[in-house]
């Protein structure tokens, strides 16, 4: 099978009970497209059959499931997933479809631009948030954004929307080097996009708050926090300039 245009990653953890609907959506918007689409459906130790569901709903379509023996966490998930991925583009998106997936063509059209790196941004002029977080969740995300433009990368409105692309060879040069597991892998992948000389580019999207989010408030924020820590540490101690200057 020659290249496909674009290949898909969706991480999962115990999510049978939303993927169908979500992969359905996904496949139907692919047999729209006039290129190939190919998926990658990360099972990150799910125990409520998530694999085999995603194995049913993508029966006849290209797709790989790489499944993870224990939960890892997101990031490790994406780890997985985007470095197996060997579409000429490849997007992540979150398997509640937050973001719609016919807001793909939006990513797509800055990479052909000349963007090798893409994201969602529900913070820039045109962006449509049709069901907002509660008032805590916001602002502790706000709160998580400034701390990761202070601590780390300037200048991002939007970190941890969950509908990002990527060119093939940035993909791979950024996850590849990803350390993170848990939540603060969104800071180090544009981290590492910068560092590698990634052009990263916020285009404005639609999107809606699942009320059945499987983020825990206060664990996750403490979790991110600590990640941010580490990632600066690594930054300072010159972690980061070892792994390019190894290649």
């Amino acid at each position: 099978m020659s290249e496909p245009h674009l290949s898909i990653v969706v991480p999962c953890y115990n999510e049978a009970r939303r993927l169908g609907a979500s992969l359905a959506a996904i496949r139907a918007w692919a047999a729209a497209q006039d290129f190939d689409v190919d998926f990658v459906i990360v099972d990150d130790g799910s125990s409520d059959g998530t694999a085999d569901l995603a194995a049913r709903e993508l029966a006849g379509a290209a797709h790989r499931i790489l499944r993870h023996a224990r939960n890892r966490g997101k990031g490790a998930a994406l780890r997985t997933g985007m470095t197996a991925a060997g579409g000429r583009f490849v997007l992540l998106t979150d398997a509640d479809l937050s973001t719609p997936i016919d807001q793909a063509g939006l990513l797509l059209a800055a990479h052909e631009a000349g963007a090798p790196v893409v994201i969602g941004s529900r913070k820039v002029r045109g962006a449509d948030v049709t069901r907002h977080q509660s008032w805590l969740r916001e602002h502790m995300g706000k709160v998580y954004t400034w701390l990761s433009n202070v601590l780390i990368c300037r200048g991002v409105t939007d970190f941890t929307c969950g509908f990002k692309s990527f060119t093939n060879s940035a993909a791979h040069d950024i996850f590849g080097r990803l350390r993170e597991d848990g939540w603060a892998y969104d800071t180090e992948v544009l981290y590492l996009a910068r560092r590698l000389g990634h052009r990263v580019v916020e285009v404005p999207v639609s999107w809606a708050n699942d009320p059945n989010t499987r983020v825990n408030l206060l664990r996750d924020t403490v979790g991110s926090a600590l990640g941010l820590v580490r990632i600066r540490w690594r930054a300072l101690r010159g972690t980061y300039r070892a792994a390019r200057d190894a290649d």
